[in-house]
């Protein structure tokens, strides 16, 4: 396949539609609730992977510009996220070929993921950034012993500028994974809103030590 069609116009108009609730498929509220978060869940037993989970959650006090140079500039990512290690194997002008090594909690095996990332791409009729990615494989990461290799079927991750606080991003995604191993249904959406949370504690916590040193110096 042509690498510019690896991620197309129709994912990202997906991605959007998958936001504002535009799909026929019904979701239904899962998960952990709090401080203005929403986590969502579906299941289409005709996918590949049945089931779907979505979110949307406040990073108080982060710029939107901050807050994707946070996610997908990796150097920055490894000095503040400590549930996901990322490193790049590949690169072209529209996406990187990264490995994933995520913790999903003390008691599970770690899990593990080859992904295309597509650059973050700006979308100005809808004021936001969306960035997109799927499974992929190389030949540099085989599955091993060490990790359950996860598979990912399409993702996606919209920031949005949250109304009336240009300091702060409302933080849309949702993800179609198989986490392998032996963890059900019913607890992944809950696993994943815990990671959520997470994430944006880490997430506001690196950008003011990363941020505030970068003033001072």
């Amino acid at each position: 396949m042509d690498s510019s069609q690896v991620f197309t116009d129709a994912d990202i108009t997906r991605a959007f539609e998958i936001l504002k609730g535009r799909e026929k498929q019904s979701w239904i509220a899962s998960g952990v609730w709090k401080d203005g978060a929403e986590f969502w869940k579906k299941f289409d037993y005709d996918s590949r992977i049945p089931l779907y989970l979505k979110f949307s959650i406040l990073i108080d006090g982060v710029s939107i510009e901050a807050c994707k140079e946070l996610l997908t500039n990796l150097e920055l990512r490894r000095k503040w996220d400590n549930s996901v290690f990322m490193e790049e194997l590949d690169s072209n002008e529209y996406y990187r070929t990264t490995h994933w090594i995520l913790t999903l909690s003390a008691l599970t095996t770690l899990r593990d993921a080859v992904r295309l990332v597509a650059y973050p791409k700006w979308v100005a009729e809808e004021n936001a950034y969306v960035m997109l990615y799927k499974n992929a494989q190389h030949p540099d990461k085989p599955e091993t012993s060490d990790y359950i290799r996860m598979d990912t079927s399409l993702g996606y991750s919209i920031l949005k500028q949250a109304d009336n606080d240009p300091d702060s991003t409302v933080f849309f995604g949702m993800g179609n994974n198989d986490y392998g191993g032996w963890l059900p249904y019913c607890v992944l959406p809950y696993a994943a809103s815990r990671t959520m949370y997470n994430l944006r504690d880490e997430m506001k916590k690196g950008y003011r030590d990363i941020y505030a040193k970068d003033k001072h110096q």
